[in-house]
């Protein structure tokens, strides 16, 4: 399994939110608005199936060598890859049993 071949568990989430700014004024009025060209954030908490432990360890690398930079993924409810970030760059490995672990990351989608 790969960054771009990344499968996830059941239990891995989606979140989305929408950027804003909101200006209240003295009387009570208030006024929002969009905040940029791409105001709806989205992350996925993700959790990678169960691998063997060495298949985990390369995972893990490629997260190393990526870095900040970006890597084009689909997500299950798209049609097409997108960017996507590790935000915040940390993850942990879950041993399943001695020779078997996953990954778990939240990853963000990340605009070019």
């Amino acid at each position: 399994m790969t960054l771009a071949t990344l499968a996830i568990e059941q239990d891995s989430t989606k979140s989305t939110s929408f950027r804003y700014l909101e200006a209240q004024y003295g009387d009570g009025y208030r006024s929002r608005r969009q905040d940029g060209l791409h105001p709806v954030m989205e992350s996925w908490n993700i959790k990678t199936p169960t691998m063997p432990a060495s298949e985990a360890v390369v995972l893990e690398n490629e997260i190393i060598a990526l870095g900040t930079d970006y890597f084009a993924w689909q997500a299950p409810d798209e049609s097409i890859p997108s960017n996507w970030v590790i935000d915040p760059l940390e993850w942990s490995r879950n041993y399943d049993s001695c020779d078997f672990a996953s990954l778990s990351f939240t990853v963000k989608r990340f605009y070019t």
